[in-house]
């Protein structure tokens, strides 16, 4: 990503002056134009995503699966599933503009209108409802806090997945994010809520 795409990202989307709220006005706002503005910046996190559930599946039938696509935005991340062959796909994005524009595309059963674990508040699915869930750029500033790792873990199934491709910056230097996420992430394993199988940085 060149100097000034970065830029224009920090001042857009990650500038914690601007707070989520703010954020998700300007979604709406870049909603119509998000897929081409993606398409500029050489994007691969929905690819990552599909590629580690995939693997990590094994020889599981795909169509079987029922998966929440999490932070769904414009559903970049839901056209690599579907095309994967992962067809029982929900959604869930605070942008009601960018929900349209995923909705448009046909690939989704039911789409949410919600935050991640904004004032504590448990999102409107019931407990184990999902057996993968992925997120793909949807953490960090403006976006899921730390805390909503625990929302990943109560809709997901017992021996489901969860898929997280964020940014390596979000979880080493950020203010809210650093030494809180990975300390999160570890109880929740040493309480048997979950277990890590892979991670993997790219560089890119």
């Amino acid at each position: 990503m060149t100097e000034e795409k970065t830029a224009y990202v920090r001042k857009t989307f990650l500038d914690p002056s601007v707070g989520m709220l703010g954020t998700t006005k300007t979604y709406d706002q870049l909603a119509g134009q998000f897929d081409q503005i993606i398409a500029g910046y050489e994007y691969k996190a929905h690819h990552r995503v599909v590629d580690t559930l995939v693997s990590l599946i094994g020889d599981r039938s795909r169509a079987d699966m029922k998966i929440m696509d999490l932070g769904c935005g414009t559903g970049l991340v839901g056209e690599v599933l579907h095309a994967a062959g992962f067809t029982q796909l929900d959604g869930l994005e605070p942008s009601q503009g960018m929900l349209d524009v995923a909705r448009s595309k046909g690939i989704y059963g039911e789409l949410f209108c919600a935050y991640v674990a904004l004032n504590e508040e448990k999102l409107p699915i019931a407990d184990d409802s999902y057996d993968a869930l992925t997120i793909a750029g949807s953490m960090g500033v403006n976006m899921v806090p730390p805390e909503g790792i625990y929302e990943m873990q109560r809709i997901v199934k017992p021996g489901g997945y969860i898929i997280n491709a964020m940014r390596q910056e979000t979880v080493e230097e950020i203010d809210g994010f650093k030494d809180k996420l990975e300390p999160m992430m570890q109880q929740l394993e040493a309480d048997g809520k979950w277990r890590l199988l892979s991670r993997l940085v790219f560089p890119d």
